[in-house]
């Protein structure tokens, strides 16, 4: 009872204890906490229990993962498709239990890890968010947003400089629209990508018609931040609707299932977009030809009744005057012995009622005159030919659609370009 150790000595006395009772290899589970990478190629992490997490008093368990392991445990996470660890993933990973006495701890080293139970945790964690979410009515809650009609002011959630951010603008730019982007740099892979996510999605709010979310491809572990509750939600509850372009076709995350617009990849995002704006323009143009159309048909209309109103009214005058010499020769031949002024005043009649029948007819047919010039100004203001004759032009490429900007066509493409009198065929030597 009175013996006293040595420091070395109790190191020592501890070694062997552990050693007796863990003589082999075990396997720990739990959350990985405060990761780094030394440059010596050693990854120092602490071990927690997933259902401890938040609790400052949880017990920790230090973990070594030396650079001679490091390689081979890589290899397995990068064909299983796991990505790295990081912090907040969940593990299974086996190691030994030793004594380190020059730092006084007691830690584990990471020989292997069970890429199978990362993944497993991972997919579970996906459903059970998935299911909340939907119990929650967040699943439907941006998709029911309408969609603009010409979204183009854009809000673009990336990191600036990225392969992905190349991609998406790169469309937009090609397209030839005059997209207006409003880029917010944004962290997309590691712990402090979810918040950094929806710090730029609240950003972008009445801003902007529609925000776009793009990320390039990579593993579960990569792509873990748009698997996190608080960008699910920040995503659903947006009062703009949002698109995503995260990963390659494989990649699936919980942040396209809210989203009103969940696209493949990034350049499948802005071509939605565009595709968009091009189709709304497709059914102006055909609206504003169905305009001219229908004006054109109720300019004839239009011809064809006062054509038919001025030939009744005339008629009609030249029935009436009939009909009052007719009863004037009856009367006539009723008074033959009446007294020539009797006549004659008979005559004045009729001869001053045949004077307001032309101004009436005179002036119902000015009345229908000025309608028909109305009809026409009106017709005109809209016809596109009066742009022709004013000297615009409208040049189309082969496959007949508006050459917009030089970049649509390339050098050696065929034109066709419809002026005034007629149309021009040429093409492309050099754009500038």
């Amino acid at each position: 009872m009175d013996v006293t150790y040595e420091v070395g000595e109790l190191a020592v006395e501890i070694g062997r204890v552990l050693g007796r009772a863990f003589p082999e290899e075990i396997w720990v589970k739990g959350q990985i906490r405060n990761l780094s990478r030394a440059q010596s190629g050693h990854v120092y992490f602490s071990l927690i229990d997933a259902a401890a997490v938040g609790d400052s008093a949880a017990a920790q368990l230090p973990v070594t993962l030396f650079a001679s392991d490091k390689d081979t445990i890589n290899r397995a996470l990068i064909r299983a498709g796991a990505g790295r660890m990081d912090d907040g993933v969940e593990v299974r990973i086996r190691g030994r239990v030793q004594h380190f006495p020059t730092r006084g701890v007691v830690q584990l080293r990471m020989t292997w890890i069970d890429t199978d139970f990362t993944l497993g945790r991972l997919a579970a964690a996906r459903a059970a968010l998935l299911r909340r979410l939907k119990a929650a009515g967040h699943l439907e809650r941006n998709r029911a947003l309408p969609m603009p009609l010409l979204p183009l002011s854009v809000g673009l959630v990336t990191s600036l400089g990225s392969a992905a951010h190349a991609d998406f603008t790169e469309t937009l730019r090609a397209s030839g629209w005059a997209f207006r982007l409003v880029e917010v740099d944004t962290r997309v892979q590691g712990p402090e990508a979810p918040e950094s996510i929806v710090r730029s999605i609240l950003t972008l709010q009445d801003r902007v018609d529609v925000i776009a979310i793009v990320r390039g491809g990579g593993s579960a572990l990569d792509l873990a931040a748009f698997d996190a509750e608080p960008v699910a939600i920040a995503i659903a509850t947006s009062e703009v609707p949002v698109i995503t372009g995260i990963g390659h076709e494989v990649d699936s995350p919980v942040a396209g299932e809210v989203a009103q617009i969940a696209a493949k990849t990034p350049t499948a995002a802005a071509q939605f977009l565009v595709d968009r704006i091009s189709d709304a323009a497709r059914r102006l143009d055909v609206a504003a030809t169905a305009v001219g159309r229908h004006a054109r048909r109720g300019l004839r209309s239009a011809v064809r009744a006062l054509d038919r109103r001025a030939a009744a009214t005339a008629g009609a005058s030249r029935l009436q005057m009939r009909a009052a010499r007719s009863q004037l020769g009856r009367s006539s031949q009723r008074v033959a012995a009446a007294s020539r002024l009797t006549i004659d005043r008979r005559v004045d009649v009729l001869d001053s009622a045949a004077d307001r029948l032309r101004p009436a007819a005179r002036r119902t047919t000015a009345a229908a005159v000025e309608r028909l010039d109305a009809v026409e100004a009106r017709v005109a203001a809209v016809d596109p030919r009066r742009l022709l004759a004013r000297g615009w032009s409208v040049t189309r490429d082969g496959d007949g659609r508006i050459v917009r900007t030089p970049a649509a066509v390339p050098t050696g493409a065929r034109l066709r370009t419809t002026v005034e009198a007629g149309e021009i065929i040429s093409r492309v030597e050099e754009t500038q």
